[in-house]
C-alpha cells in the first residue's frame, strides 16, 4: 500500500495577476497567443486613434477596429487610445495645431494665447450658444488644429508600429526562457530572431 502523502501532488497554484502598471503592460505585451506583429499593430492602431483630432469619437473608434479585427490586442489598444485623456489633451491639441501650422506654412500666424481655455466647459457641447461662441473663439486654429492631427495620426502608425514591434520581440527574447522553461521557444517566432 502506498503512503497518500507520496501518492497526493497538490495542484499548481496559480499565479497572481501582475502588479504595478510597467507590470501589467509586459505581461500584455507578452500575450502567448498573439505575435508580435499583432501585438504592434494593437498598439499602433490604438496610439494613432489617440492623436485622431476627432474628440469624443475615440472609444467608438476602438471598438470598431475591435469589431473589424479580431486578432488584435483589444486591452493594450484600448490602453494606447488612452495616452490621450483629460490630462494629455491640450498638449496634443497644442502639438497637431503646431504640426498643422508647419505643414500650411504659417508657423508663428496662430497665436494659442488668445485661446481663452477656461471659457470651455460643458455648456460648450451641451447648449447651441456655447457652441457657436467656442467654435467662434477656436476657429483661427481650428484648420491647423484638423491637419495636424490628420498628420499626426498618420504619423502615429508606423512610429507606434516599429516601436511596439521592437519592445515586444526584446521582452520576449528576455523574458520567455523565464516564463515556459529554458528549452522552449515563443510562439511565432523563429529560433533565430
Amino acid at each position: 500500500m502506498t503512503d497518500l502523502t507520496e501518492a497526493f501532488i497538490p495542484p499548481p497554484v496559480p499565479a497572481a495577476p501582475p502588479k504595478g502598471i510597467w507590470c501589467r503592460l509586459r505581461a500584455h505585451i507578452l500575450h502567448p497567443e498573439l505575435s508580435p506583429e499583432q501585438v504592434a499593430w494593437s498598439f499602433s492602431l490604438g496610439l494613432s486613434i489617440a492623436w485622431n483630432p476627432l474628440l469624443g469619437l475615440h472609444t467608438a473608434m476602438v471598438f470598431l477596429f475591435c469589431l473589424i479585427f479580431r486578432r488584435l490586442h483589444r486591452p493594450l489598444m484600448i490602453m494606447a487610445m488612452l495616452i490621450n485623456n483629460p490630462w494629455t489633451t491640450i498638449p496634443i491639441a497644442t502639438a497637431s495645431t503646431w504640426v498643422g501650422n508647419l505643414a500650411r506654412g504659417r508657423f508663428n500666424v496662430a497665436n494659442l494665447a488668445k485661446v481663452q481655455w477656461h471659457e470651455i466647459g460643458w455648456r460648450s457641447f451641451l447648449t447651441w450658444s456655447g457652441f457657436e461662441a467656442m467654435t467662434t473663439m477656436l476657429r483661427p486654429i481650428l484648420r491647423s488644429y484638423l491637419v495636424g492631427g490628420l498628420i499626426c495620426t498618420v504619423l502615429a502608425l508606423p512610429v507606434g508600429y516599429f516601436f511596439m514591434l521592437w519592445l515586444a520581440k526584446r521582452l520576449r527574447r528576455i523574458h520567455w526562457p523565464h516564463l515556459h522553461g529554458h528549452a522552449c521557444t515563443p510562439p511565432n517566432s523563429s529560433p533565430g530572431g
